[in-house]
């Protein structure tokens, strides 16, 4: 035997035992207290205005929106588009379909139908609607009818249909075209989510189709658009529109009918990892032991977190960690008790390493809301009012002073997403450093005082910044999700939890290497689809949302060039254009590209160097 070799070997296996004692000692030991700051600039230039306030408004495009009041499908859907038509800086007025005699539609750039009853809401208006339309107009029908009766009949051919049948039940949606960014041959078939019901249609080969529906081995035309006259009409020929999910393809449609159209976007992409650093890693699991012959806390050490680095620095993504001190159940502040975990400091200074952020989720994880806001089957326990929540944090921002010094909250995360307005109070009274509060898009489903929010600054200054998806599984629900959501606002907002592998539901009994290879799928997903997405921390991501919302841009096409003009603008700035000629940067005030590296062909970003910019359109 070469004993030089056997020598390497015994050397390299001393060294080892002594890295990982060192990690240990490290660990169980105050040496990982540093002082270490979250360097975050909140210096933003002056805002720059272009133009003057009332030529700005001028340019607004503007929108009226006919809906049923009394119908709850499309109350709904006005609440959505409210905040599709505010996010894309449409002026858009919603009016009750049965006061549609007391406005003239001349008035508007577009006129949208978003309710149903047709027969009942439209009735003999359908002439004024298309007299509308031919002088010019644009209409966006964006529902699908309850009978396909007489004033389909009489509408029918404007909207480019030769001929149609009977409702069918879909089960899909396939994009033939990119109606929302980075949307261009994409499918997403599942009965139990996409299914939905439309009507059966075949159009004019003239008009061109953005999506189909899947029925069984056919498609179904679902969104579509046609000349008439000398305006346009856009059909969209179902009803899961009304969905928070469908925001942005609402947005899409819209954006489409329009033809060249440009908004503000905050062009980030966080991940949030809720419950990290937390007390969790001292848990006992069988499922860890028997799969990887690990104690808990060793397996996200050893292998968990070390893949979580990889990810991010591999897909080029951020993460911001949301610290929970404890997972005790008190809520009287006479009873808070910490005893000091070197394992969180661990994972919380490795944060710091990466340059990430620690957030905070709670001195525990009982939800800050009061008696009867949290459903009962999540075994919560209320606080009895909004001191002993300040008292909560308070004493989470101390424990946070002692693992982590110098380091500063700027980001909250409601436990579960469930935040009451008392606890809303004590969050903004108790963090000094307070920027962003971040909860979840969508309540659909859930009970109680959920977090829902838009992307938008609040009344207090805090930055409303929710969570879009979550989870590490990879389905078509969430890739639609990112792509219809995250399309609108030029963003991905996802989080997950360290502990997914031990949940039978976020888990669903799968190992981690699969967990961890779908989350790897999806991370690679939104860097194919919305490409130009730049990594963020919450914080960071919150100052672009500054930014995007500060924003006003007036542009025209001119001799084959869009000319741009901004109001607010306080440096490098992003937005989505959408047109069916090719964009082209050409000078040095701006950058054009398309959204999507891999399905781009009508959606561009449009990076912004001065307030004033021009680029150049083909085709």
């Amino acid at each position: 035997m070469n004993m030089e070799k056997y020598y390497r070997k015994i050397y390299l296996y001393i060294f080892g035992a002594i890295a990982i004692a060192v990690v240990l000692f490290a660990m169980n030991s105050g040496l990982l207290i540093r002082s270490d700051e979250q360097s975050v600039s909140f210096q933003r230039s002056e805002p720059v205005d272009t133009l003057s306030q009332a030529d700005m408004e001028a340019s607004t495009t503007s929108a009226l929106v006919l809906y049923d009041p009394g119908d709850e499908n499309s109350k709904k859907y006005q609440t959505n588009l409210e905040r599709v038509f505010g996010w894309l800086r449409i002026d858009a007025k919603y009016l009750s379909a049965e006061r549609k005699d007391s406005v003239s539609y001349q008035d508007y750039d577009m006129v949208m139908v978003a309710f149903s009853d047709w027969e009942g809401l439209i009735g003999q208006d359908c002439t004024r609607l298309l007299h509308y339309v031919n002088d010019g107009g644009k209409l966006f029908l964006g529902l699908l009818p309850d009978d396909p009766g007489g004033v389909y009949q009489t509408l029918y051919r404007h909207m480019g249909i030769i001929d149609y049948g009977n409702y069918q039940q879909s089960d899909g949606i396939r994009f033939t075209n990119e109606l929302i960014p980075g949307s261009t041959s994409q499918t997403f078939k599942d009965a139990d989510i996409f299914g939905d019901a439309v009507l059966g249609v075949q159009v004019e080969d003239s008009c061109p189709v953005y999506a189909t529906a899947l029925v069984g081995d056919r498609e179904i035309p679902l969104v579509w658009r046609s000349d008439s006259g000398e305006g346009e009409i856009l059909t969209y020929n179902a009803t899961a529109i009304v969905g928070d999910s469908w925001t942005g393809f609402a947005a899409g449609c819209i954006a489409t009918l329009l033809g060249n159209y440009m908004y503000p976007v905050i062009n980030t992409k966080t991940v949030f990892i809720d419950d990290f650093p937390s007390p969790q890693y001292n848990t006992q699991s069988d499922v860890i032991e028997e799969g990887y012959n690990r104690t808990v806390q060793e397996f996200f050490r050893d292998i968990w977190w070390p893949d979580m680095q990889n990810a991010a620095q591999q897909y080029n993504y951020d993460y911001v960690g949301l610290f929970i001190a404890t997972y005790d159940d008190v809520v009287d502040p006479d009873d808070f008790f910490y005893q000091k975990d070197t394992v969180e400091q661990y994972f919380g200074n490795s944060l710091l390493d990466n340059n990430f952020e620690i957030g905070a989720h709670g001195y525990n994880h009982q939800s800050l809301a009061l008696d009867g806001e949290v459903p009962a089957d999540l075994g919560y326990n209320a606080w009895d009012n909004e001191g002993d929540m300040e008292a909560s944090l308070t004493e989470l921002l101390d424990i946070t002073a002692d693992l982590f010094p110098d380091v500063k909250l700027y980001t909250y995360v409601p436990p579960s997403n469930y935040l009451g307005s008392d606890g809303r109070e004590a969050v903004a009274h108790a963090l000094p450093d307070l920027q962003v509060i971040s909860g979840v898009y969508t309540s659909e489903g859930e009970e109680g005082s959920v977090y829902k929010q838009d992307f938008e600054i609040a009344s207090d200054g805090i930055v409303e910044f929710p969570r879009i998806t979550s989870g590490t599984l990879d389905d078509p629900y969430d890739r639609f999700t990112s792509l219809s959501v995250g399309g609108l606002y030029g963003v991905f907002s996802h989080f997950i939890h360290p502990d997914d592998i031990l949940d039978e539901e976020r888990g669903q009994g799968l190992s981690w290497e699969e967990l961890y290879r779908q989350y790897c799928t999806r991370l690679q997903y939104i860097n194919d689809c919305l490409s130009s997405l730049q990594p963020a921390t919450a914080v960071e991501a919150a100052q672009a949302l500054r930014i995007a919302e500060e924003l006003d841009v007036s542009y025209a096409e001119t001799d084959g060039r869009i000319e741009g003009q901004c109001n607010g603008y306080t440096g490098t700035s992003y937005c989505y254009f959408r047109s069916d000629k090719k964009a082209v940067t050409d000078n040095d005030n701006c950058s054009v590209k398309p959204v999507s590296d891999v399905a781009g062909e009508k959606w561009y970003v449009v990076e912004i160097y001065e307030p004033t910019f021009s680029f150049k359109l083909e085709g």
